[in-house]
């Protein structure tokens, strides 16, 4: 039977971030990653917008940003792929005095651990923003270090450098069951074959409930669509643009690098998880109001395109790293709850460590064990969009 040290499920960012981690660090360990679409990144990496964000709530997603930004920063020295990061800023806004405070507090968070976050008054963002409607504000935060970055880009740098590594990544093979021997899995059964497998990692994304009730585990986490509309340029949001969110609404904008279109969504009304991938025109209505009023000059604004991707999201808006307690060779890896790219790094890298070290060394990744669902302390985030 064909056998490898490591498999992982799931071909997106995390699943590649984890091979290529692993293969770093251990250069002779067999790592097979299986990709149930015909091409890895078809899912929902492929409709990611890209951000990258300091601006958090919960000391651990700050941190799991500081991790991950050195590796998208050295991008194309590391992996000779531009994937076209840019730090324009992320711009919270909001016309409540309640969020403001929560936003100030999150700030504060942010900056002792070391990111220059700051608190913005009424008057500071008419100045940054004169397109922006301002009138009904209470204030904002931003953080200049923030950004986005093209997350195919990463995903094709990731899988080369798997491949130059030794790494295979099988694409079609979609998983359909585990046997196990005791409380470990021996073998991962799929479409193509079974594979004898050492370690298994569930990197399923918006799969991931279904691929940890396959080897028994309860994995909480659902998959929820969010629809994305493009616009084409407009000359009054130029290119030093920061991506704003509405805090109020969830509403956000984000001018991309280079083409200058603008991505407009966050205001979805989906309360039942699923997994359609189906644009909800019904959206478009939603994020054209939201836009106008936080963004007059979008009267001008002509929708080209749109499409829809799976979020995988967990009760509380953290990922979920570690191996699973009742299946002891059984990793998480899963439900990023849109904060995936933006975390894939340091997933892949906190994942190898687990691994190979027995237990993460660069994050104390405790407050992330599925154990915190079941008894343990539970910390929402709350600054989610």
């Amino acid at each position: 039977m064909d056998r490898a040290d490591v498999v992982i499920v799931g071909g997106g960012i995390i699943g590649m971030s984890i091979a290529y981690h692993l293969l770093k660090r251990a250069p002779r360990t067999r790592v097979v990653v299986l990709e149930k679409e015909e091409s890895p990144g078809l899912g929902a990496t492929s409709k990611a917008t890209g951000g990258i964000r300091h601006q958090f709530s919960t000391a651990v997603n700050v941190k799991l940003t500081l991790l991950s930004l050195p590796e998208y920063e050295n991008f194309e020295q590391e992996f000779g792929v531009d994937i076209g990061l840019v730090k324009n800023g992320y711009l919270f806004v909001t016309a409540q005095e309640s969020v403001l405070g929560g936003l100030k507090e999150a700030a504060a968070l942010q900056r002792s651990l070391g990111v220059p976050a700051e608190v913005l008054a009424p008057a500071d963002l008419a100045r940054l923003l004169p397109a922006m409607r301002h009138d009904d504000l209470v204030g904002g935060t931003v953080c200049w270090q923030d950004g986005t970055a093209d997350p195919h880009s990463a995903l094709q740098g990731y899988w080369r450098r798997v491949r130059d590594l030794g790494g295979e990544v099988r694409t079609g093979w979609e998983v359909t069951g585990f046997r196990r021997e005791g409380a470990a899995i021996t073998t991962v059964e799929t479409t193509a074959g079974p594979v004898a497998a050492g370690v298994v990692v569930n990197a399923a994304g918006p799969y991931a409930g279904v691929v940890g009730r396959m080897a028994g585990v309860e994995v909480p986490v659902e998959p929820y669509r969010r629809s994305v509309f493009v616009a084409r340029p407009l000359p009054a949001l130029d290119r030093t643009m920061p991506l704003v969110v509405d805090m109020d609404t969830g509403w956000y904008i984000h001018r991309q690098h280079g083409s200058g279109h603008l991505l407009l969504g966050g205001t979805d009304k989906v309360t039942h998880p699923g997994f359609s991938t189906e644009v909800d025109w019904a959206d478009l209505q939603r994020v054209l109001e939201a836009g106008l009023r936080r963004f007059p000059v979008l009267a001008e604004a002509e929708i080209q395109r749109a499409y829809a991707g799976l979020r995988e999201i967990t009760p509380d808006f953290h990922c979920i790293l570690g191996p699973a307690p009742e299946v002891p060779n059984f990793y998480l890896a899963c439900g990023f709850s849109g904060h995936g790219f933006m975390h894939a790094p340091a997933a892949g890298r906190l994942t190898a460590e687990l691994i190979l070290d027995g237990a993460a060394r660069s994050l104390d990744v405790t407050p992330l064990g599925l154990e915190r669902f079941h008894g343990g302390e539970v910390h929402a985030e709350a600054a989610t969009f």
